[in-house]
């Protein structure tokens, strides 16, 4: 009586260790955002347009910066996607144009203002 008390404790206790160390290896669905309600932000960020001057090209970072009419400074990321339009129609034709009328449509993303399209015009700040 006593062995077979023991051999069922030792088989209950050996499965449950089986079934205890199968169980995190289950995998779990993969949980969707809800789609967004009219109240909500979208996921997307929405774009932005900022005016100003141009006042500093640094094509090795692929980064501009504007200062726009309140005096407030802007830096601006591009990529090969952001679209250039105006002076020479690159960046490379942004450098030695500092004052040039800018507006830059970009996406605000994790703290980086993503441009997607920059517009520059041929008339220039007066100084």
């Amino acid at each position: 009586m006593k062995r077979k008390l023991t051999v069922t404790t030792v088989g209950t206790a050996f499965l449950l260790s089986f079934c205890l160390t199968a169980f995190p290896q289950d995998s779990t669905p993969q949980q969707t955002p809800p789609p967004a309600t009219p109240g909500q932000e979208s996921p997307v960020p929405a774009e932005k347009s900022f005016e100003g001057h141009l006042t500093k090209v640094n094509v090795a970072a692929r980064i501009i910066t504007v200062k726009g009419d309140a005096d407030k400074e802007m830096m601006f990321v591009y990529n090969e996607q952001t679209e250039m339009t105006g002076v020479e129609n690159t960046p490379q034709g942004l450098i030695g144009k500092t004052g040039t009328r800018m507006k830059v449509t970009y996406k605000e993303s994790r703290g980086i203002n993503l441009a997607t399209k920059i517009e520059g015009s041929q008339t220039e700040q007066k100084q």
